[in-house]
């Protein structure tokens, strides 16, 4: 879980079932920050308060920039709560919470903790993808599967990286001069010979770069 609320907001919401023992929490009280770490910890739910000077940046490129799994984002607003009943269209956000928190609280985290999320967009890819291992300088060279803003999937046939492994990476876009240098780490080998890489930070403009890629694979092809 991820959450993007002020420090005046902590002390309540450490009393609430945010809190609970069994959920692994990050705390950001920027809204640039919490965006960094929604793609970097991969978080299932996300918590945002809307009277911080960009949430609504926030709200939108989690729900836009497609995470390596479904994500539900609940929104902290000091007006009335948002319904969670699975009727209608629920905007960019999937339930809202009211401010301060109260009694009424309670019922309604657990209908957040438990609420389907949406599906997150994976678009199928062939482009090839350098990876150096931080302590090596020479680089293993891959074929792109698929990705996502979070993270992408490689043929690994003849590399030599396993889980947990922190990378240099380049991507080699398609029609593009200059490849993308970032950070990744490997988190997860789906099947033989084919690795998930998920994406820790991008130097320049590398991310804009991604998600520009990540919106032309989901337009419609042009008649």
């Amino acid at each position: 879980m991820l959450i993007c609320a002020g420090s005046d907001l902590e002390s309540d919401l450490r009393r609430t079932l945010f809190w609970r023992e069994d959920l692994e929490r990050y705390v950001a009280e920027r809204a640039d920050e919490a965006r960094m770490l929604a793609f970097s910890t991969e978080p299932h739910v996300v918590v945002v308060d809307l009277d911080l000077p960009g949430a609504g940046q926030l709200v939108d490129s989690v729900r836009t920039q497609a995470l390596t799994h479904p994500v539900s984002i609940v929104a902290l607003s000091r007006g009335a709560a948002g319904r969670i009943d699975g009727h209608g269209d629920p905007g960019p956000v999937d339930a809202i919470l009211s401010l301060p928190p109260g009694p009424e609280w309670d019922d309604r985290l657990v209908d957040v903790l438990q609420m389907p999320t949406r599906k997150q967009a994976r678009f199928d890819v062939s482009f090839g993808v350098e990876t150096r291992l931080r302590h090596r300088v020479d680089a293993q060279r891959g074929l792109a599967l698929n990705i996502s803003a979070g993270g992408i999937l490689i043929d690994a046939r003849g590399l030599r990286l396993q889980a947990g492994d922190d990378v240099s990476l380049s991507l080699l876009l398609p029609a593009t001069d200059a490849p993308v240098e970032g950070r990744a780490r490997v988190v997860r080998q789906p099947v033989e010979e084919r690795l998930g890489l998920r994406f820790e930070a991008f130097s320049g403009n590398g991310d804009a770069r991604v998600r520009e890629l990540l919106a032309a694979l989901a337009s419609p092809p042009s008649p």
